[in-house]
């Protein structure tokens, strides 16, 4: 009995290398491909319009890119002012860090979710949020001031 067991050991620690060395290779084998298409190849007009990119153009990854290059696509048909505020919105996302980016794209989701009512609610109040920054011309600084006693 004794004789089976020490067998049975030493045949498994020689299956053992190899059932381990299997998942390895495995994973070697798919390796990830590099984001497409690079920052060099995009044509002049794409690079121009999405310059605000280009720093972590090499960290976006394939799909993205994609979704970038439609936006590339569109913007000679947008009018300049929209233009201005796509590249002003570009700047302002690449400033993000990767995890506001995330929740971020999970509010998009979630907003894209809800009934049109309820959209149109949340859109109504982001533009009142957005017109009370807008309407305070003051910094904390002139309001200490104003309200300091004299």
């Amino acid at each position: 009995m004794v004789k089976a067991f020490v067998a049975i050991i030493l045949g498994l620690s020689f299956v053992a290398p190899v059932a381990t060395a299997a998942p390895a290779h495995s994973k070697a084998a798919v390796q990830p491909q590099p984001a497409k298409p690079d920052w060099s190849e995009l044509t002049p007009a794409q690079q121009i319009v999405l310059e605000p990119l280009k720093d972590d153009w090499k960290e976006i990854d394939t799909l993205r890119r994609a979704k970038w290059l439609k936006v590339a696509k569109a913007y000679p048909k947008m009018k300049p002012v929209q233009q201005q505020r796509l590249q002003a919105q570009m700047r302002d996302w690449m400033k993000l860090t990767p995890e506001q980016r995330r929740i971020a794209r999970e509010n998009y989701k979630t907003i894209k979710k809800l009934p049109p009512e309820k959209r149109k609610e949340v859109k109504a109040q982001w533009y009142e949020y957005q017109q009370s920054l807008v309407a305070k011309p003051e910094t904390a600084e002139e309001t200490a001031a104003t309200t300091a006693p004299q």
